[in-house]
């Protein structure tokens, strides 16, 4: 086992408590006036705590010396359903109007710091002008993704028809708010082989799970497994920031995983599931039970068809280490990228001013037609092809011919022959649910899995599944 954490051997774990904000507020007395003992099942062993046991988690922004307070504007400066950026000294903050009613958070999308003064505020949220995280004005909650993070609220008064915001100075410099979460209670040696939650995938999906059900309250033990060396990590931003290392897109860091008890196990592949029994079979042989089961693999990226796909300078772009090196590759030399989808556009963005060239090839007649319409499309291709890209349109690549071992020419359907040190796909992917076949979970003939409205798995016979 490599990567960040390998199976943890049975270890003396301590016991500790750390219950949501919601969870601490509620007053549960018992006739006698004590406070009445939670019940909380850690690996199938029920412990009870009462409220004088738990630690205290401390709002992190009541030092008085770290509060600023600070008036912003006249009342009737903003109208409803209006926002402004207003400045505390310290740092800005987000003033919104609606109904009659101010309220106050931080101004950038904890995202990617996008100025949300510029998005859209519609029915008591604000929707991130960049990628489309909602949040709410009340809490400053996430409601919608991309993102993780909440925001800091901030408290508003009106004193002689001026507005006043008081806020932390360290939430005005953050600009994000993690909510609090519980830990896992854990028995002294516990088996390495057992957990309530398995996740099985890194991506956000699997993530966004693992942390809704800390927030909760949730305190048994959760592992998330992953094929890939890597902690969690945006893989969105391999097409748009093509030099950056693993560790600077991670999404969370490895003391966040630590702090809430979040096991992670990297560079370990499920290669097979017991459905009956509730168990699956990693590649090395390890076999790990299971209460509940996300199935969060996403896909994988497909591949072409014709000659010379296998060549080592034709890439899909899946790891930080593809997009690393088709950066390198690209440099000043010549870059095909196939399909003119969101992955391939924003790849010729990025290798645009790297490339001594770069085409797209792709099978429709204008970029984006189907998501963005036909004028949309055509302004899109004509903004790229005053950047130096070329396209060639309603054609596919029928031979990646080599030299020595590696791409040199990208043959056309259409007879075509373009010069290329570094080639791309970006043609779709497929789901990665190969190894759910003979596990007894019904797979539909594209590999996708069906699931009614709570996204809960259909399931068959394993004797009679797919093979």
């Amino acid at each position: 086992m490599g990567g960040c954490f390998s199976k943890p051997k049975p270890v003396e774990v301590k016991v500790e408590v750390v219950l949501p904000e919601k969870e601490r507020e509620k007053e549960e007395m018992s006739p006698n006036g004590k406070a009445s003992p939670l019940a909380y099942k850690a690996n199938g062993t029920t412990r009870l705590y009462h409220h004088e046991e738990r630690p205290i988690v401390l709002n992190p922004y009541t030092n008085p010396k770290d509060m600023v307070e600070a008036s912003v504007c006249h009342v009737k400066d903003l109208e409803n359903g209006q926002m402004r950026e207003v400045d505390l000294g310290c740092g800005k903050a987000l003033l919104i109007k609606q109904n009659g009613d101010f309220y106050a958070m931080g101004h950038k999308c904890p995202h990617y710091g996008a100025p949300l003064v510029k998005g859209v505020l519609s029915k008591g949220r604000v929707r991130c002008p960049w990628h489309g995280a909602c949040f709410n004005i009340a809490t400053g909650d996430i409601e919608d993704f991309p993102g993780l993070d909440g925001l800091p609220k901030f408290q508003v008064k009106i004193e002689k028809e001026r507005v006043y915001i008081r806020a932390s100075k360290q939430a005005l410099q953050s600009q994000r708010r993690t909510k609090v979460m519980a830990k896992c209670i854990a028995l002294s040696n516990y088996s390495t082989a057992i957990t309530n939650v398995l996740i099985i995938g890194a991506g956000p999906a699997g993530l966004v799970c693992a942390e809704t059900l800390r927030q909760e309250g949730f305190s048994d033990r959760i592992v998330m497994c992953t094929s890939e060396k890597y902690l969690p990590y945006d893989r969105s931003k391999l097409s748009k920031s093509m030099d950056s290392q693993a560790e600077q897109i991670f999404l969370r860091s490895k003391e966040f995983f630590h702090t809430y008890d979040i096991e992670m196990l990297t560079e370990t592949q499920v290669v097979g599931m017991d459905s009956k029994n509730k168990r699956v079979v990693f590649k090395d042989g390890f076999r790990m039970e299971y209460n509940k089961l996300l199935i969060a693999t996403g896909s994988t990226p497909k591949t072409l068809k014709c000659k010379g796909k296998e060549l080592d300078n034709v890439f899909t772009i899946r790891t930080p280490e593809d997009a690393n090196r088709v950066v390198k590759l690209a440099s000043s030399k010549n870059a095909v990228i196939v399909g003119a989808s969101f992955l391939g556009m924003e790849v010729a963005a990025y290798l645009c001013e790297k490339a001594h060239s770069v085409s797209v090839v792709e099978l429709e007649n204008i970029p984006f037609k189907k998501f963005l319409g036909e004028k949309v499309g055509l302004a899109i291709m004509k903004m790229f092809e005053n950047n130096r890209v070329k396209f060639y349109m309603q054609t596919e690549v029928s031979e990646l011919r080599e030299q020595e071992g590696k791409l040199k020419e990208v043959v056309l359907k259409s007879g075509k022959v373009l010069r290329a040190d570094v080639c791309v796909i970006g043609i779709g992917a497929s789901p990665t649910t190969g190894f759910l076949k003979q596990s007894g979970v019904t797979l539909d003939a594209k590999g996708y899995i069906p699931v009614n409205k709570g996204f809960t798995i259909t399931w068959i016979n394993p004797h009679q599944a797919q093979t």
